[in-house]
């Protein structure tokens, strides 16, 4: 079942209350906040309907067991207030907007993002990137991503000039001069490139840093019997989403671009810049404790620590889904 695009009359209503759910992306700031769900709601799990990393649930919510579940447009912060049972996200928004009872399940998708800057505007090289104009979304994993590549040539987030550009136009941006290069997540890099022809210089080390967009739940879903039987099937037709588009998935294109807004043709160039782990990466924490020194400066607040860091973990679910 799903809010974008509705198969049955007697969803209308639940689809209304979606409205409010509207954000931009993986952006920080939703407008307005969710809606909380009545208790006989929906097993409803909330992704981002631009991005092509939520690729595996639109595929889920269009199979078979699709008819278990809903998806809505939202993220992370959805589950705060119980404006859905489950989430996908990068990590970088769970370590913004997070709340205590929030957990992290797996790792869905991998961004391998990369940053796609303009080579007449004097930039060969990661350090030529002092003093330029760079579009990114702030407060983002691609904001965070630009972060850690500056640093592997000692530059900081100061050294550059932040671009505020609507997020459809990034490329553009950079193409007709109003920035020198961009940091985002895919398709956007892709238009980049491909706007920008021979001129087109890409800086890329996943090594670096690429995102993690993974799927979280929340402690009152996992200890109520009816909501985890219903988060363990939907891990089930997520699983089986992500074997077929491994395999084969081009015939998912356009279902992904129906959904995102974006062309079956920039999903086809960019999908390479994507990885299908489905599990609880082994560095996963090593990332979130150094990205939480740069959310906590952001936010003004001291970092939280590692062993704090680790008790949002809960990987029994996957487990679980495997066991079967």
């Amino acid at each position: 079942m799903t809010c974008f695009g509705v198969r049955h009359s007697s969803l209308v209503a639940l689809c209304i209350a979606c409205v409010p759910l509207v954000l931009w992306g993986q952006g920080a700031n939703p407008t307005p906040p969710s809606v909380p769900l009545a208790p006989d709601a929906p097993f409803t799990v909330a992704v981002s309907t631009t991005t092509l990393e939520g690729g595996p649930v639109y595929v889920a919510d269009n199979g078979r067991q699709g008819a278990g579940f809903r998806v809505v447009n939202g993220g992370v912060r959805n589950l705060a207030n119980g404006g859905a049972h489950a989430a996908t996200n990068a990590e970088t928004q769970f370590l913004i907007a997070g709340t205590p009872n929030v957990r992290i399940l797996f790792t869905v998708a991998e961004g391998l993002y990369r940053i796609v800057a303009k080579r007449s505007a004097g930039i060969a090289m990661v350090a030529d990137l002092r003093g330029k104009r760079i579009t990114l979304p702030r407060d983002t994993s691609a904001h965070y991503s630009l972060v850690r590549m500056l640093a592997t040539a000692g530059l900081s987030e100061s050294d550059v000039k932040i671009v505020d550009v609507p997020r459809d136009q990034m490329a553009a941006a950079v193409v007709d001069g109003r920035a020198d290069a961009i940091s985002m997540w895919e398709p956007e890099a892709q238009k980049a490139v491909e706007g920008l022809g021979r001129d087109a210089v890409v800086f890329q080390d996943n090594k670096v840093y690429r995102e993690l967009f993974s799927l979280y739940s929340t402690t009152e879903v996992l200890g109520d019997s009816r909501r985890r039987r219903e988060l363990v099937d939907f891990v089930r037709a997520l699983l089986a989403a992500v074997d077929e588009m491994k395999t084969k998935p081009a015939p998912h294109f356009p279902l992904i671009a129906k959904t995102t807004g974006h062309s079956v043709d920039h999903i086809s160039r960019s999908w390479q810049h994507h990885a299908f782990p489905v599990a609880v990466l082994d560095d996963m924490l090593d990332v979130m404790v150094e990205e939480e020194k740069w959310v906590a400066q952001k936010q003004n607040r001291a970092p939280r620590s590692r062993a704090a860091l680790a008790a949002f973990f809960e990987p029994t679910i996957l487990r679980e889904v495997r066991r079967r």
